[in-house]
Order: C-alpha cells, then sequence, then structure tokens
C-alpha cells in the first residue's frame, strides 16, 4: 500500500451543473482516457443537477500540472466544463475498509 506523507495526498472536488445523464456520459468518456491505476482514491455521484466528483493526488503539486494540463484539456475534448472546483489536503483516507494514509501496523 501507499505511504502517504503528513498533508502531502491532496483532494479535489469538482461539482458539474446539468442534466446528470449528460454529464454521467461526458465524464465516464474522460475516464475512459485516464489509466485506472491512476486512482488511489476517486469517486463520482450523480446529483439532482449534475455530478459532484472527489479525487486525490499524490501532492498539491501534481495535483496542479495535472488538472491545469492533462485534465483540462480532457475535460474540454469532451465538454465537461466544471461548475466548480476546491481542493485541499487530506487529512486521513480510507478505502477498501482501510486506513490509506499511514503504514500498516
Amino acid at each position: 500500500p501507499m505511504v502517504w506523507e503528513e498533508n502531502a495526498v491532496h483532494c479535489s472536488l469538482w461539482r458539474f451543473e446539468g442534466d446528470p445523464d449528460d454529464l454521467e456520459q461526458r465524464y465516464l468518456a474522460v475516464m475512459a482516457e485516464v489509466p485506472e491505476s491512476n486512482h488511489v482514491l476517486h469517486a463520482a455521484a450523480k446529483t439532482p443537477n449534475g455530478l459532484l466528483v472527489f479525487d486525490t493526488c499524490p501532492s498539491e503539486e501534481v495535483y496542479r500540472e495535472f488538472f491545469e494540463g492533462p485534465a483540462s484539456a480532457l475535460f474540454e475534448k469532451h465538454g465537461l466544463t466544471p461548475t466548480t472546483h476546491e481542493d485541499y489536503p487530506v487529512i486521513r483516507a480510507y478505502g477498501a475498509r482501510s486506513r490509506l494514509d499511514e503504514a500498516p501496523s
């Protein structure tokens, strides 16, 4: 498992407003171009008025490089324009019923 240094993992929340079914198809088209191995912790949910995406990156620097470059181009290619996005350092992460942000004991 990946061991994260304190405040090294960065999360982002992306909100897309519009027809949830249309946004889901656009999101799936974007995700088809991103290798699954890139995702340590990622989730998307349809909302009554759109789509909400939670994603993590190994650091704030990696986050900025990816979302200001390749991700922006992918979003544009598939007509997926975020209404809002926020990003923060991760303080704790769980997945597959285990804590992900520390070494196993």
